[in-house]
């Protein structure tokens, strides 16, 4: 008895220091993300304004990366804080610990190299090299042709500098550790592969993240069945949660039966429209209407283009539970 009880306790011995040291391996290897100091920015006045186009646009930094007034229907960006970050999500919303976003402003960036923004961006570590929550969509931002991501940079550098600094982020384990072997290399895009709307409006739907809130997930991973068929749930600070559209060309359940300009005017209606009004419970949404309503018509017609490609799902989605 007592050998069976020695062989049991080597056992167990065994498996807690093989334990303690993946855990060791993972904290101090991870994440392994080198910089790519060959990596700079032109200020140029075409860069700025192609920056200030995707950060104000597709991208929709400043919907996280700043206060925004959800009193107003999907969000109201409150403009003398853009970029400042703030944003504050609690471990009660469902998420593995507490966490807040950054600021994106001159006033943290400015001791920032290009290379490491560029780092932040596209693989999720930052200047520290501790890695990022992956609500900051990196894992969609990979993607960023080279110049893109330069002319985020650059138009990001120009915007006004905000006082502002939060807590710490702090997560719960194993997510803490889980998180650290999250991030991943950049993968950008070949600018010249993008040679039609179908392949621009593809690359403009992985750079915007929009399978993040349409495709649903189980334990943080897609189901790769249901591509963009909707269903992934957000509370709303204003009471009540709201559910992601289904986006894919299903006649009954979908947008099959959208022509492209009612795809585009569904966005219009918002640009510059942000004075509906939300009561505590009522109808809202966090997809950020008024900011992807900055989009050219060319390129939302060309997202719309790319998700007529894509594989038709029957899935009703009841878009508001209150």
């Amino acid at each position: 008895m007592n050998k069976y009880i020695k062989i049991l306790g080597s056992l167990i011995s065994l498996i807690f220091i093989v334990t303690a040291l993946i855990i060791l391996y993972i904290n101090f290897s991870y994440p392994n993300i080198p910089l790519d100091n060959s990596f700079k920015v032109e200020m140029t006045e075409q860069n700025i304004e192609r920056g200030k186009y995707l950060v104000n646009s597709v991208n929709a930094c400043f919907h996280c990366h700043s206060t925004v007034d959800f009193t107003k229907f999907s969000g109201k960006i409150i403009e003398n804080e853009k970029g400042k970050g703030g944003r504050y999500y609690p471990e009660e919303g469902g998420f593995p610990g507490n966490f807040y976003s950054s600021n994106i402003t001159p006033y943290n960036l400015k001791d920032w190299s290009d290379a490491e923004i560029y780092r932040a961006i596209t693989s999720g570590v930052n200047k520290n090299g501790d890695a990022l929550f992956p609500l900051m969509p990196y894992h969609a931002y990979k993607y960023l042709t080279l110049d893109d991501a330069k002319s985020i940079i650059a138009y990001l550098r120009t915007i006004k500098p905000i006082e502002a600094k939060y807590n710490k982020s702090e997560f719960t384990f194993p997510f803490s550790l889980i998180l650290k072997t999250i991030p991943n290399k950049p993968e950008p895009t070949d600018k010249s592969s993008l040679t039609n709307n179908i392949e621009y409006g593809k690359y403009l739907v992985n750079i915007g993240g929009c399978e993040d809130c349409h495709t649903p997930s189980e334990g943080g991973t897609p189901d790769e069945n249901m591509r963009f068929a909707g269903g992934f749930e957000i509370p709303m600070e204003t009471g009540g949660i709201c559910k992601a559209a289904n986006i894919t060309p299903d006649n009954e359940t979908g947008i099959g039966s959208w022509t492209k300009e009612k795809f585009i005017q569904r966005f219009k209606f918002y640009q510059n429209n942000d004075s509906l009004i939300v009561k505590s419970g009522g109808f809202n949404s966090e997809m950020p209407w008024t900011v992807y309503a900055n989009m050219t018509e060319e390129d939302l017609g060309s997202i719309y283009e790319y998700l007529r490609t894509v594989k038709p799902i029957k899935n009703r989605i009841q878009k508001f539970i209150p």
